[in-house]
């Protein structure tokens, strides 16, 4: 018996109608069925590891309701990681394997294996094409966050939403101080206003009271334009927040923030 349940990080499943080769680097490699095992930045990727995620396969390829229901020849292994695997390369290599760096951070491993394997260093791939992956490290960088955020920009079916929401929400916790330094330098896209809307309310509701301070109207709604336009909130976000905290009409909104407005972001 194993010490622990087994557990596939990820397996990828491609529909019938889908092209047989997929436009990204890392869908090269893949087929029908594919077993995807991810590495966090301080997690071992060994030789074990390795091993571990082809057993998986295998096991996923024998537990089909009918013979050869899932073929060999239709399973693929891709393993994560965002460090450059040093110690399994070497181990490989000794064992005769051969390492092929097909993309840029996508290695094949070549040699006698059950299935086509690749190795993806996160660090080291595409910066334009895998932005995606590249925000999930700890250390993310900033341009690959708003690279990110732009590519994604223009997605809007509900299953392409959640999928965003799941990669933001994943790279915000692990750099929550540098999508602080975003949202205030940029204008934020509608994924990232949802995901820290409460810490952008919490910095709406301190304007508000620096404006209540002044003992006014105008105070108020001084605070609230200057704190959503440091926030890089668009122009009609910042019309329904004056709106909803003040009690007062469209058009009166709009004059505040014409008069107390900086720079603001056009939908």
């Amino acid at each position: 018996m194993s010490k622990e349940p087994i557990r596939i990080d990820l397996l990828i499943i491609k529909e019938e109608n889908a092209e047989k080769v997929m436009k990204n680097e890392i869908g090269h490699i893949m087929r029908k069925y594919n077993v995807l095992e991810y590495k966090g930045p301080g997690d071992e990727l060994s030789i074990d590891t390795l091993y571990k995620t082809l057993g998986y396969a295998c096991l996923y390829k024998g537990y089909g309701k009918t013979i050869d229901e899932i073929p060999a020849d239709e399973l693929t292994v891709s393993l994560f990681r965002e460090a450059y695997p040093r110690e399994l390369f070497f181990e490989l290599e000794r064992k005769g394997y051969v390492l092929e760096e097909k993309y840029p951070g996508i290695y094949y491993v070549r040699g006698n294996i059950l299935f086509p394997v690749q190795i993806v260093v996160i660090s080291r791939l595409n910066r334009t094409m895998h932005s995606s992956l590249r925000i999930l490290s700890a250390n993310a960088d900033i341009e690959d966050i708003r690279k990110f955020l732009e590519q994604t920009e223009n997605m809007k079916t509900p299953r392409e939403r959640n999928n965003i929401d799941a990669v933001l929400q994943a790279s915000v916790s692990a750099n929550y101080e540098i999508y602080q330094k975003v949202r205030r330098a940029n204008g934020m896209c509608e994924a990232l206003r949802e995901l820290m809307k409460d810490e952008i309310e919490q910095d709406v509701a301190r304007g508000e009271a620096r404006g209540e301070a002044r003992g006014e109207m105008r105070g108020r709604a001084e605070g609230i334009v200057d704190t959503c336009c440091d926030l890089g909130l668009p122009e009609d976000a910042i019309l329904e927040r004056l709106q909803k905290k003040l009690n007062i009409s469209l058009q009166t909104a709009q004059e505040y923030l014409q008069t107390f407005g900086k720079q603001i972001v056009k939908n």
